[in-house]
């Protein structure tokens, strides 16, 4: 997840979580993000608003550019039991016309290189290189050998206590 935006974490490591609240943060392997790319901001926005009851948010990860972000979370308007509020998806408007309006979900891992690098020595294509978002992590995006699509995570590195 198209830069600089494409994947925002679920969860936000930039504070201390006690030990038990470590536990609730997706482990590599696991899915841990979801992401809507479409080609109508506004009226997913509407839409998943009127179903789910989600408030489209905007989202600049720390030391962006201020202005008008083109990454919006998806917030319920309450943190999780781990005191995570970067909301329960993403959503970004497609970064070029034609792209058809799809959910993008990403895994955990704990090395975006390593990970993107065997994804194509397995014959997937790379799609977005891994790329850095403060404050976020190391996000890439493949391709694999069949069509599917989906993206990898790696979250910042957690901080000594």
């Amino acid at each position: 997840m198209t830069p600089p935006h494409p994947e925002a974490s679920n969860h936000n490591h930039s504070h201390h979580m006690s030990e038990a609240n470590e536990s609730l943060c997706p482990q590599p392997g696991h899915f841990g993000w979801n992401e809507l790319i479409t080609a109508d901001a506004k009226a997913s926005a509407d839409f998943y608003g009127k179903l789910f009851g989600w408030q489209a948010v905007p989202f600049a990860p720390p030391g962006a550019p201020a202005g008008d972000p083109s990454y919006l979370l998806f917030k319920t308007g309450t943190a999780d039991a781990g005191g995570n509020d970067m909301g329960v998806a993403g959503m970004m408007q497609a970064p070029m016309p034609g792209i058809p309006t799809h959910w993008r979900a990403y895994v955990i891992v704990g090395d975006a290189d390593t990970t993107l690098a065997k994804a194509v020595e397995l014959g997937a294509q790379a799609l977005l290189p891994v790329m850095a978002i403060p404050g976020v992590g190391r996000v890439a995006v493949i391709q694999d050998p069949l069509g599917a699509v989906i993206g990898i995570h790696e979250p910042p590195k957690q901080t000594s206590r």
